[in-house]
């Protein structure tokens, strides 16, 4: 054979490509297949010396090639079939498992050598190639996502669960190869977000989490442990906001997957989950300490405006122009005295403990704030503010225990209603504010 081929030749067919080579000799009969092809290739024969392409592979081989060597047995051209991407040139499978998805992406060099001493047969293997560009596609999407979910994030009309939900949707939708599975702890209660929520793994991995006695690095070797599954990674997330913990199921739904990297894939979406529930659940937090009193969890004074402009509007539109909205203004008597007696932490635990019974008399459209000190604010729609008023003044003079003490304290409270008192908050505040001390 080295009479026939040059060294060169040789060189440049069996160090420099990544792939197959297949040489024949001048009547297309196979001199040699080197041990790429033995590996991938289903052959009728391991005798394969002289017989044709047709007589020593098992399966399909492509007219294409078949034609292409006829042409170089009876020609001098120096590339019969050009680079050409093709599952079905010759049969090849990665490790010998015939099937669609084990099907190598190639591509065949036919080239006569020189003097017509033979044929050489380069065969390049793209599949990794395609694996890469598999891959990228993926990440573009997942980078598309993460860059759409951090703007959304950012929408406070769009709860939690919303966002969690699309976004576990618009993960499985992109990811074709891979469905998402996820469940987020609140509370103690498990919410589910995608189709799956009989999984038993969630479930199970639910029940470790709600149930566990060890410690935390325990419990995830364990959840490890659980999704250590053919096909399968189990992902658990601990997010800021107190007993909120997350479990993501990724499950390979296509074997396709032969082609890209699942667990590349399984810890970018983790991570993306992760991440973006996290900068959503931030946005909620920042909102919240945004328009909320921090002690009493009443909305804040700063907060007082927009609402009020908002259903003022609202009143306006109601028929026949007969809505009316109440304000009224809360003061609580002698509050100095608990504060210097007793300390101002003691105070603050009172101020909650007056809040509490606040919220208790609010009926569902109605809204409270803390604007002060000791100064509370209700917005009221509806009419007949005294019949409210006094009923208020009795529920927060009833005793209550703060810590193991008896404590009672009472307030008084003056009204103005919108729009008869007044068409601004300033008017309306100041008027309930005078009627407060009048009564005080």
């Amino acid at each position: 054979m080295k009479g026939l081929i040059p060294v060169d030749v040789l060189l440049s067919s069996f160090d420099c490509i990544e792939g197959g080579v297949i040489i024949l000799n001048p009547e297309g009969g196979i001199v040699y297949l080197n041990d790429w092809v033995q590996k991938n290739s289903v052959k009728a024969k391991e005798d394969y010396q002289g017989l044709l392409l047709t007589e020593a592979f098992c399966g399909d081989v492509s007219s294409q090639l078949v034609d292409a060597v006829d042409g170089a047995v009876s020609s001098s051209l120096s590339r019969v079939l050009s680079h050409k991407m093709h599952k079905k040139i010759l049969p090849f499978y990665r490790d010998k498992v015939i099937s669609e998805e084990h099907a190598l992406n190639v591509s065949a060099l036919v080239s006569p050598l020189q003097g017509n001493t033979g044929i050489l047969i380069r065969i390049v293997d793209y599949t990794s190639l395609v694996k890469r560009e598999k891959q990228n596609r993926v990440n573009e999407a997942l980078l598309m996502i993460e860059r759409d979910y951090f703007n959304k994030a950012s929408d406070l009309a769009i709860t939690l669960d919303q966002f969690i939900a699309d976004l576990v949707k618009e993960l499985s939708d992109n990811v074709y190869f891979m469905s998402v599975r996820f469940s987020l702890l609140k509370k103690n209660v498990f919410s589910h977000f995608s189709d799956y929520s009989d999984s038993q793994i969630l479930k199970k991995s639910e029940q470790m989490i709600l149930h566990h006695t060890g410690t935390n690095d325990e419990l995830l070797e364990a959840l490890k442990g659980l999704g250590a599954q053919g096909g399968k990674s189990l992902g658990v997330m601990d997010f800021s906001i107190e007993n909120m913990k997350g479990i993501v199921e990724l499950v390979k739904e296509s074997d396709h997957i032969l082609d890209i990297s699942f667990e590349k894939t399984a810890d970018k979406i983790k991570g993306l989950l992760l991440s973006l529930i996290e900068w959503k659940i931030s946005y909620e937090k920042l909102n919240y300490m945004a328009i909320h009193d921090e002690l009493t969890g009443l909305y804040n004074r700063s907060y007082l405006g927009k609402k009020f402009t908002a259903l003022s509007k609202e009143v306006e539109k109601e028929v026949n122009g007969e809505g009316s909205l109440i304000l009224f203004f809360i003061d609580l008597n002698k509050f100095k005295n608990i504060n210097d007696q007793f300390g101002h932490r003691f105070g603050d635990k009172v101020l909650i403990k007056v809040a509490q019974k606040i919220k208790a008399c609010l009926a569902p459209d109605d809204i409270a704030f803390r604007i002060g000190g000791d100064e509370f604010l209700i917005m009221k729609k509806g009419r007949q503010p005294e019949e409210y008023q006094q009923s208020l003044k009795l529920k927060i003079a009833r005793p209550f225990l703060c810590g193991p003490r008896p404590i009672s304290i009472s307030a008084s409270i003056g009204a103005a209603v919108f729009p008869q008192d007044g068409r601004t908050l300033d008017e309306l505040i100041h008027l309930a504010d005078e009627k407060m001390y009048t009564e005080k």
